[in-house]
């Protein structure tokens, strides 16, 4: 989609209260997973085409066009494009006393740190316009456009709290937190799942895929993956004893599924991280 990858920081405040310290924009390819290292600032992306996976405090989510992810200061995350549809985005970064106050009001940065705008055009629009201003040092003009940006999502999020809380959406809330509780459990099936909070499975799988933009079967196999990415950087546990601890029922099954999921085994990701390929200095 763009014709080439930049992105661009300074040091310079507008104000202590906000002020723009970096921007972007990326068609980003398929690579090697890593753990990106945390910021002191807040980064703001849109997707404008294509698909992705993005990690934040142990929950994961796979974000498609017209979604966009915040990630907070001091925040371990990850984030990977999807093979088959590798995403391109546009990114904000902003600091400053005030930021924390302005994205709760938008619904991110506590507990939330997906959006959705309906408008991609729109958006696409106000981000390339915050990286026009700040390309040519008119911070003001950058700082107006992140103002307009978070106004679009701020309106978002009053038009979500005033229709409240759907009974999909819920469905889609209760069938997550059993998964995240239960992912251990290899004899976990997504058919129990469906029956504990009343719906069809079929039904479970359009919510889903609605709402996350990912199968339960899919959900529940990259929380595991997660979670054995978590014990292969930080352990010395064998490998057929993560497979096991993260709920698969077996070697065999583990590597297939990790292998689809990150492009290497688990055995080529952990001597990865050992000798510290998986570990950057800087964003890429």
């Amino acid at each position: 989609m763009f014709k080439e990858n930049k992105w661009l920081r300074i040091d310079q405040f507008v104000s202590s209260e906000l002020s723009v310290f970096e921007v972007g924009y990326e068609d980003v390819h398929p690579r090697a997973p890593y753990q990106y290292e945390q910021l002191d600032y807040y980064l703001l992306h849109f997707i404008v085409q294509g698909e992705g996976l993005f990690f934040i405090n142990n929950e994961i989510h796979q974000l498609s066009r017209g979604q966009g992810f915040l990630i907070p200061p001091y925040t371990d995350n990850n984030y990977y494009p999807l093979v088959g549809n590798p995403w391109s985005y546009r990114w904000i970064g902003v600091r400053g006393s005030g930021a924390k106050a302005i994205f709760e009001k938008a619904g991110l940065g506590k507990t939330n740190f997906i959006y959705q705008h309906e408008d991609i055009r729109q958006m696409d629009q106000l981000f390339a316009a915050a990286y026009d201003y700040f390309s040519r040092d008119h911070l003001y003009g950058a700082l107006g456009k992140f103002y307009e940006i978070v106004s679009a999502l701020i309106d978002d999020y009053q038009q979500e709290t005033r229709l409240g809380l759907s009974p999909n959406q819920q469905y889609v809330i209760d069938a997550v937190e059993i998964l995240k509780t239960e992912y251990t459990d290899s004899t976990l099936r997504i058919d129990t799942v469906a029956e504990r909070v009343k719906v069809e499975r079929t039904y479970l799988y359009r919510i889903f895929m609605r709402y996350l933009g990912v199968s339960p079967k899919s959900y529940l196999i990259q929380l595991r993956i997660n979670q054995a990415i978590e014990l292969l950087r930080n352990t010395n546990d064998a490998i057929g004893d993560i497979a096991i601890k993260v709920g698969f029922s077996s070697y065999v099954q583990f590597a297939k599924a990790f292998q689809k999921a990150r492009q290497m085994s688990p055995s080529a990701f952990r001597k990865a991280i050992s000798n510290g390929e998986l570990s950057p200095q800087k964003i890429d």
